[in-house]
C-alpha cells in the first residue's frame, strides 16, 4: 500500500514553500519554492503588495496541481506571522482563498520560535549533545529574530524580537542616500535595539555558548564560503570576524563575485551581518552553527504528533516558558504549582463531563501557571490586569487565539463570568467561548482550593454523583476560608456543568 502523503505550504515575506511528506517517516518527496514577494515594503508601509497576490495565487494553483499529480489529498496553508500584521492582511487572506480555495492560518512570532525548536531537535544530529552546554537558537527572517537557550540538557526561554535584515533596510533605506557613514548608523540602530531586548533576558549570558543560526538566507552563502575555507563544521568566533571583517565595507560586486551572493539579496547582507554580529555577542557565542531546517519543518513535525504518526513531546518547551513569566511577575511558586496539580487532576477526573482533549489539557496547565500575573500590577482586582498583560505577551507554542483564550481563562477564574461580561467575551465563537468558560470553571475551583495561600490541602480526590461533584480534600488544618470561597465560585462550576461542586474533608496525619 502507497504511503499516504500530506501537503504543507508556507506563505513568507519573501517566498512560497511547499512540502510534500510522508508524515510517518518525515520523509520529503517534493520541496517547491516559488519566490514571490508578498511582503514588499511590508515593513515599510504595513501592507502586503497587491500587485503580488495574482502571482501568489498563480504559485500557489501550481502547487495544487503538483499535489495533485501525487495524489495528495490532505493539506495546509500556514502564513508568517510578518505577513499577517500587515494592515490589509484580512483583505489578502480573502483574495487568495477566492483565486485559490485555500484558506491562510496565520501563524505568531511565538509559534514560529516554538516550531523552529522543534525542528532543530529533530533533525539536527549534534542537538542533543550541543545542549549539554549554554546553546541558543537563532532563528532569523525577514522581520524578526527568534531566540531559544537551551543548557544543562533541558530548554530554559525562548522570546522574539521584531528586528529582521529586511525590516531594517525598508525602515532605514531612507538613509542610505543622505548620510555619509550609513553602516555605522545601522549598526547604531541594532546595537540600541539589542542592548534594550537583552537587558530582559533572564540568567546569565557570561558563559560560552553554542549558537545555531536558522533561516539566515543571504548570510548563508557566505556562511559556507567562509566555512569551506576554515575546513569546518562550525565557524570559531575568530573566523565570524574574519568574515564580518572582509564583508562589511565591500562593494556590491565584490559580494556578487567572491560570495556568489544574488544580485536581489545583496542589499541584505550588511544590516543581516551587522544584527548577527550583535546577537552573536549578546549570547557570548564561542562556535557558530548554521541550521538547515525551517519554520515549514516544524509544521511538519507538528502535522506528524497531531496525526499520531509521531509521539514526540515538546510540551515542556511550552510549560518552561509559561512559568518564565509566572517568575518575571513575581507569582507565588508555591500556590501557582498547588493550583496547577489541582486544575490538571480536576480536568482528568472531569473528563465525562467537559470531553475535552490533549491541548485543552496544556490549556488550562499554562493557564493556571499564569493567571496570577496581573498581581504584580495590582492585587485588587488582579484578574483583569492578568488578562491584557497576557494577551500583549508572548506564550510560546501557542496560537494568537489560544493566546486569547489564556489570557481570558485568567480573567474569569476569579470574580467575573463570561455570561456577565459578554462584550469582551462575545467576539470569540461559540466553541471557543464553551471551551474557556469550561476550563475558567475548573481553575476556578482549583484556585479555591488554595485561597489562603496557605497550603493546607495535600492531595484531593474526585467523584461525580449526579447532582454533585465531590471534592474530597486531604488536609492538616480547617478550610474555614477554603469552605466559604469555594461555595462562591462553586455557581459558576455549577452553571457550566450543571453539577454542584461540594467540599469533603478529610484529616491528613
Amino acid at each position: 500500500m502507497a504511503a499516504k502523503l500530506f501537503g504543507i505550504m508556507m506563505i513568507n515575506v519573501q517566498s512560497i514553500e511547499l512540502s510534500i511528506v510522508n508524515l510517518r517517516t518525515l520523509r520529503q518527496v517534493e520541496r517547491v519554492r516559488s519566490d514571490v514577494s508578498l511582503g514588499e515594503d511590508i515593513y515599510d508601509q504595513h501592507t502586503i503588495d497587491y500587485d503580488s497576490v495574482e502571482q501568489a495565487a498563480q504559485a500557489l494553483s501550481g502547487f495544487v496541481q503538483i499535489m495533485n499529480d501525487y495524489g495528495v489529498k490532505d493539506y495546509h496553508l500556514w502564513g508568517s506571522w510578518s505577513l499577517s500584521s500587515a494592515n490589509n492582511a484580512d483583505y489578502i487572506q480573502d483574495q487568495l482563498l477566492v483565486r485559490t480555495g485555500l484558506k491562510i492560518d496565520w501563524l505568531s512570532s511565538s509559534q514560529e520560535t516554538y516550531l523552529r525548536s522543534v525542528a532543530v531537535a529533530v533533525h539536527f544530529p549534534r542537538f542533543k549533545e550541543m545542549i549539554t552546554k549554554p546553546t541558543y537558537l537563532l532563528g532569523i527572517n525577514s522581520g524578526s529574530v527568534g531566540i531559544s537557550h537551551y543548557d544543562q540538557r533541558n530548554f530554559v526561554y525562548s522570546r522574539s524580537l521584531r528586528l529582521g535584515p529586511v525590516r531594517i533596510a525598508e525602515v532605514l533605506e531612507d538613509l542610505q542616500s543622505s548620510v555619509p557613514n550609513y553602516v555605522e548608523v545601522l549598526d547604531d540602530y541594532i546595537s540600541s535595539q539589542i542592548v534594550d531586548f537583552g537587558r530582559f533576558l533572564p540568567g546569565r549570558r557570561d558563559q560560552p555558548s553554542n549558537v545555531v543560526m536558522l533561516g539566515v538566507a543571504p548570510f548563508a552563502t557566505l556562511f559556507r564560503q567562509q566555512q569551506s575555507k576554515a575546513g569546518v563544521e562550525e565557524l570559531s568566533k575568530a573566523d565570524f570576524q574574519a568574515l564580518y571583517e572582509d564583508v562589511l565595507n565591500a562593494s556590491d560586486q565584490y559580494l556578487m563575485d567572491k560570495y556568489e551572493v544574488d544580485e536581489e539579496d545583496v542589499r541584505l547582507i550588511v544590516p543581516e551581518l551587522l544584527l548577527i554580529n550583535e546577537l552573536l555577542q549578546l549570547t557570548n557565542a564561542e562556535k557558530i552553527w548554521l541550521g538547515n531546517v525551517t519554520v515549514l519543518d516544524g509544521l511538519i513535525i507538528q502535522e506528524a504528533i497531531k496525526l499520531g504518526y509521531k509521539k514526540y513531546n515538546f510540551n515542556d518547551q511550552i510549560v518552561t516558558a509559561a512559568k518564565n513569566i509566572a517568575d518575571r511577575y513575581n507569582v507565588e511558586p508555591k500556590h501557582r504549582d498547588l493550583v496547577t496539580k489541582f486544575s490538571l487532576h480536576l480536568f482528568d477526573q472531569l473528563k465525562p463531563l467537559h470531553h475535552l482533549g490533549k491541548r485543552e489539557r496544556l490549556l488550562l496547565q499554562v493557564a493556571a501557571i499564569v493567571h496570577d500575573v496581573g498581581s504584580y500590577i495590582d492585587p485588587h482586582q488582579h484578574y483583569l490586569h492578568s488578562d491584557y498583560i497576557l494577551q500583549a505577551t508572548e506564550l510560546m507554542g501557542l496560537t494568537d487565539t489560544e493566546k486569547l483564550m489564556v489570557a481570558l481563562i485568567s480573567r474569569y477564574h476569579s470574580a467575573q463570568t463570561p455570561s456577565k461580561d459578554i462584550r469582551h467575551f462575545g467576539h470569540l465563537q461559540v466553541e471557543q467561548r464553551l471551551l474557556v468558560s469550561k476550563l475558567s470553571a475548573i481553575l476556578r475551583i482549583a484556585d479555591a482550593l488554595d485561597d489562603g495561600r496557605k497550603q493546607k490541602i495535600d492531595k484531593i480526590s474526585v467523584s461525580i454523583r449526579n447532582p454533585r461533584v465531590i471534592i474530597t480534600c486531604f488536609a492538616h488544618d480547617d478550610l474555614f476560608l477554603e469552605n466559604w470561597v469555594f461555595a462562591q465560585k462553586a455557581e459558576f462550576f455549577k452553571e457550566v456543568f450543571g453539577l454542584t461542586p461540594v467540599i469533603k474533608l478529610r484529616g491528613v496525619r
